[in-house]
């Protein structure tokens, strides 16, 4: 369903959906769903483990906090490191 989804979409909007998509299990012991990043979390940069300043406060949950003070202006960083990628699994 998602690569003939993927593949019904404009040029353009393809790429970015099959960027910005990745497998995360919503539960402890849930499944892996493939996910597209079209919601605030798109203005997240990669800051790696140790410049993050936003995480969810568990893996599975979609609603991210500030884990420091972060100033005016600051960049949103965070570790998209964290989520297993396992195209497999998915059936892709």
């Amino acid at each position: 369903a998602w690569r003939r989804f993927v593949f019904s979409l404009p040029r353009e909007m393809a790429c970015d959906i099959a960027e910005w998509s990745w497998t995360q299990s919503l539960s402890v012991q849930g499944r892996l769903q493939v996910l597209v990043d079209l919601n605030i979390a798109a203005f997240f940069n990669t800051g790696g483990e140790m410049k993050s300043n936003v995480m969810p406060k568990v893996r599975t949950s979609l609603k991210f906090y500030a884990t420091r003070d972060i100033k005016k202006d600051s960049e949103l960083l965070y570790d998209y490191h964290v989520y297993e990628t396992n195209w497999k699994k998915v059936g892709l």
